[in-house]
């Protein structure tokens, strides 16, 4: 049902947290995972310079920051790719989630309660606003900060 997961991954509690919910998806068939990092273009041009060198080492550099996580995925038998792409990231997300035929996207959010970006982020708002397919919202349980 949802072999294929995209998994929008910031290094925030958020996104950490989501991790051992994505772990449980193995029991109902998920087979794949495929971690997003998205780097904001403000982001992007705040902190590093525009050489193409430069750029490729900083997804070097993110890339070897997200195999910990991509490790503990493979550890429970999922297959996972890493992306690290640079735009906006509700876009970046629902492109890629299409381009790779993905079945779930599962993202974590600052809180609980009503649906709007003040409790969720404006990301995760604006994923769950124009995703064709189904997305997964994780809130951050208060025993968990």
């Amino acid at each position: 049902m949802f072999e294929k997961i995209i998994f929008p991954y910031d290094f925030s509690k958020y996104s950490k947290n989501a991790i051992h919910y994505i772990k449980a998806l193995k029991a109902v068939g998920s087979k794949e995972i495929i971690i997003v990092y998205v780097v904001e273009y403000e982001e992007l041009f705040t902190h590093i310079l525009y050489k193409e060198i430069e750029i490729k080492e900083f997804e070097r550099k993110t890339r070897l920051r997200l195999k910990p996580v991509k490790d503990e995925f493979e550890k429970e038998g999922f297959a996972v790719t890493i992306y690290v792409e640079f735009g906006k990231p509700s876009k970046v997300i629902v492109s890629k989630a299409v381009k790779e035929k993905a079945n779930l996207i599962v993202m974590g959010a600052q809180g609980q309660g009503a649906i709007s970006s003040f409790f969720l982020g404006s990301t995760a708002a604006n994923v769950l606003k124009v995703s064709p397919i189904p997305v997964l919202i994780i809130p951050l349980k208060e025993e968990h900060l």
